[in-house]
């Protein structure tokens, strides 16, 4: 069976158009990458397409999840215990601990050289589709000295690979405005906030509690930097007049809860952020102080939306995953609902409950029957993938997850590990982070040995960095010398699980000091169900 066969996928449709257009059993017909037909009953379906392959999922078929604040870079590693409540961005990153066992280990050792850094990447993007993610921030590699971003499996905001999807920009330091150069900076920001053929630019708005954080939305209000192109991540330091204004210029805000509330002790005020009436959707941020993927953030979203008196429906909290999400990106005439001619980026999950909505947000990684991005079947149910891929079965790979068997479908025609399988991206990590200074020895003496020879000793793939420090332009820094000083990274560090498992987990989760009980309680049982 060709790939680009026409096929059904049978199931409840939650299309994401309205709050109550769900479809209790019906049929979607993808055909060259796009939903092409919905039909309700099966004595709808013409008489053309009668005989195109039908996938029964017994689940709930809804749109793609859209992950729209992520560093993949670093979901190889566990979540770090948060050692004190902080104010901004700006405070964390200085801690030893966070340098040694987070920074130091991806920085010096595993984005830095080839084997370890095409495990990385394999590992990172399998963990977001076995949650459930269609689309995500990408990831930046270097390969032969050249920079481009990775195309692998799933969709990215910045190269979507579609024309009808405009690429996003991304800032993650924050803009400082004093100094000699500062209007050189203003000036950079401005333009890369317009950019042409650009659509949304996601940049780190107001992330902490304090003053100082703050002060980076009137930076840009102050120098009219924001507009309809803006998407704030996290936001938290904003007040109900700010995100107000926000919605007045048409910028959207990504929400991050779990990492809010581990690193700064509590999230954005919902009841602000409905009044405000700003378009927002829902992001993880990354395992060290995150969810591993979708399926946990809401979870999370959904305790917090209770704590604070429940202003959003559940309907909101998927539609922030989904149709919110394109909206938010520009792409929502193209993704975010199931509707005839939209490109067919698909999640399907097991019925557990008879609300849909809840049913997503109830959803583990187990339930996910299968994730499906341009009409191709990455990732779910083994009888489904190998159905669906009979004439690509040797790209095929079983993997277990909880006792499920499920199949991988990772291949993408440009991509420059699709000889890296999971499971040896697996091996690979676990090696490496077993002993990360042997790792970069033996690294080093192999470029030594291709100097030697006269070989270019450069890895020919490696990950360039988005969340790591740097002086920007003149602006000085307090404590700049202690976070540039040369800290000792960690002999070794754990590979993080890639879904919610594991006592070792539920030990990092009940040490962090920032989060309320209640909050650990309600996770704990949402993954004992």
């Amino acid at each position: 069976m060709s790939q680009h066969k026409p096929y059904f996928l049978r199931g409840r449709i939650v299309t994401m158009t309205v709050e109550h257009s769900v479809i209790p059993s019906g049929y979607i017909l993808i055909e060259d990458g796009t939903i092409a037909r919905i039909y309700e009953r099966a004595e709808d379906i013409s008489a053309a397409h009668q005989d195109y392959r039908v996938i029964e999922t017994q689940g709930s078929i809804y749109p793609g999840m859209i992950d729209l604040h992520n560093h993949f870079v670093y979901n190889v590693l566990p979540l770090w215990v948060v050692p004190e409540c902080y104010g901004n961005r700006s405070q964390w990153p200085r801690h030893s601990e966070y340098r040694s066992g987070v920074s130091q280990p991806i920085r010096k050792a595993i984005a830095k050289y080839s084997p370890s850094a095409k495990a990385l990447v394999r590992y990172v993007e399998t963990k977001a589709l076995l949650g459930g993610t269609t689309t995500g921030q990408g990831m930046r590699t270097r390969v032969k000295g050249g920079s481009k971003m990775f195309i692998g499996a799933m969709r990215n905001v910045e190269e979507p690979l579609n024309d009808k999807l405009r690429p996003a920009g991304t800032r993650v330091p924050d803009l400082h405005v004093g100094g000699a150069t500062a209007q050189e900076r203003i000036d950079s920001f401005r333009r890369s906030l317009n950019r042409p053929g650009q659509g949304a630019y996601f940049y780190h708005l107001s992330e902490g509690i304090d003053e100082a954080a703050r002060q980076h939305f009137f930076n840009l209000k102050d120098h009219d930097l924001i507009n309809q192109n803006l998407v704030g991540i996290h936001c938290l330091g904003l007040a109900d007049q700010d995100l107000k204004y926000l919605t007045e210029k048409g910028a959207k805000v990504v929400w991050s809860p779990f990492s809010n509330q581990l690193l700064y002790g509590r999230t954005i005020d919902l009841n602000s952020l409905k009044e405000s009436g700003v378009k927002f959707s829902i992001g993880c941020d990354w395992t060290p102080t995150g969810s591993k993927n979708l399926l946990q953030e809401l979870k999370v979203a959904a305790h917090a939306n209770s704590e604070q008196g429940s202003p959003f429906s559940s309907y909101d909290l998927v539609h922030a995953v989904t149709a919110a999400a394109a909206h938010v990106t520009g792409w929502a005439d193209q993704l975010g609902t199931i509707e005839e001619g939209k490109l067919a980026d698909l999640l399907i999950v097991r019925d557990k409950k008879p609300d849909a909505y809840l049913n997503l947000i109830a959803a583990t990684e187990p339930d996910v029957e299968l994730v499906v991005v341009a009409g191709v079947p990455r990732y779910g149910n083994r009888t489904f993938m190998h159905a669906w891929h009979e004439t690509a079965m040797v790209l095929l790979e079983d993997i277990e997850v909880s006792g499920q068997t499920k199949a991988l479908y990772l291949h993408a025609p440009t991509s420059e590990i699709n000889d890296v399988s999971f499971t040896a991206a697996c091996e690979t990590l676990k090696e490496v982070m077993n002993d990360l200074y042997g790792y970069v020895d033996k690294m080093e003496q192999e470029g030594s040995r291709l100097l030697a020879l006269g070989e270019d000793p450069t890895p020919e793939f490696s990950i360039e960095l988005d969340n790591e420090f740097y002086i920007d332009g003149d602006v000085f820094r307090v404590d700049e010398h202690v976070l540039l000083a040369d800290v000792p990274m960690a002999p070794f560090v754990d590979l993080d699980s890639p879904i919610v498992e594991g006592a070792n987990y539920w030990q990092r989760i009940e040490s962090q000091q920032n989060i309320p009980d209640s909050l650990k309680d309600w996770l704990k049982a949402c993954y004992s169900q």
